[in-house]
């Protein structure tokens, strides 16, 4: 999830007098030097963000993670990077300075990516993107006990796993679709799909429509929704579509982009699409959506021409069973599962093969 700023920051020039705030110490200069690629991403990406909340999502971290770690670079440097106020976060002079140096990012990544590309060749590495749940580890799990080679796995949202596919970031990923909304890779991607599965819904534990098998979307017409950002997915529009099937607009609330958030404002008394395998618990229960208004497609994608594409066969295989270990995670999408065999009846020929 980590992406060089594309804020337009003008460089000091040559001629230009060093800025004040590399004078004030030799210290300062000592700890400049010890700055790392890491922390300038860190930099850019609150520098790209109107708040932290959104730099945090971004970088896959909590919020007052990210917090804490600008802290810390600040007293590195010696210096405040960013103002804080009501409207958000604001560059300082020294902070756009170093927002300036994150044009190196750009081609260090394309360093490293051509690196780990050169050793995955020779059996090195296998990396795998998938966004948040538990089908990632289950799968870095199962392909890292039938694979040769070192299996890494990176969780983030559609449009940057996507993007790390096309640039030979990684080499295979699980991606969602919905209907209605194609997955937005090239034609240097090959694709297949594993499952299609239903969307359930998170409601508060206690909610009225809790106790119910299922919960048709019409009921939900009066309630506070947690999504993803609109920037991170489409399902805003998902939701939206289909709430305009049920007829009502949803009361968006609150976007967030990471699961603890998320089930807090669940616990204190919003609702919010879930996956099928979510379990009940914590505040929380998990239901059926009644008729099944929106579905979702998981895919496993990889780029044919890459270094590791010999292995899809075996991914591929590897995803089924990651993917039928979760089943029983939720009751209800046992039920499911069992009424609706022609949905999955694939992904068990492909295990049984």
């Amino acid at each position: 999830m980590l992406a060089p700023s594309a804020r337009p920051v003008e460089m000091p020039s040559p001629d230009r007098a060093t800025p004040h705030f590399l004078l004030k110490s030799g210290h300062n200069m000592a700890t400049m030097a010890d700055l790392e690629l890491r922390h300038l991403r860190l930099i850019c990406a609150i520098a790209d963000e109107p708040s932290l909340t959104r730099a945090a999502a971004r970088l896959g971290m909590s919020q007052p993670a990210l917090s804490a770690a600008l802290q810390r670079i600040e007293r590195r440097v010696g210096g405040p990077l960013f103002e804080r106020s009501h409207t958000g976060m604001r560059v300082t002079d020294f902070g756009a300075y170093l927002v300036g140096a994150g044009v190196v990012l750009a081609d260090m990544d394309n360093l490293l990516a051509g690196a780990a590309s050169r050793v995955r060749q020779v059996g090195g590495e296998v990396r795998i993107g998938t966004g948040p749940g538990t089908i990632g580890p289950a799968l870095a799990r199962t392909v890292g006990d039938q694979l040769p080679g070192e299996v890494t796995l990176q969780v983030g949202i559609l449009g940057r796993l996507t993007e790390d596919l096309e640039n030979e970031r990684l080499d295979f990923a699980v991606l969602d679709e919905c209907a209605g909304f194609p997955l937005p890779v090239s034609d240097r991607i090959d694709v297949r799909q594993i499952v299609a599965e239903p969307v359930f819904v998170a409601l508060p534990e206690g909610h009225p429509l809790g106790d119910h098998s299922t919960v048709r979307l019409a009921e939900l017409a009066e309630e506070d929704w947690v999504v993803q950002p609109i920037r991170d997915g489409n399902d805003q529009v998902v939701l939206a579509k289909a709430c305009a099937e049920a007829g009502f607009r949803p009361r968006i609330r609150h976007e967030v982009n990471e699961p603890a958030t998320s089930r807090e404002l669940i616990n204190g008394g919003a609702v919010a699409l879930a996956t099928p395998t979510s379990r009940n618990g914590e505040g929380i229960v998990v239901r059926p959506l009644d008729g099944d208004p929106i579905m979702l497609e998981r895919w496993l994608a990889w780029r044919p021409a890459g270094p590791n594409a010999r292995y899809a066969p075996k991914v591929y295989r590897c995803a089924a069973e990651a993917y039928l270990q979760q089943i029983d995670r939720n009751p209800d999408y046992r039920r499911w599962w069992d009424l609706h065999p022609e949905a999955h009846r694939h992904l068990a020929a492909t295990v049984a093969g």
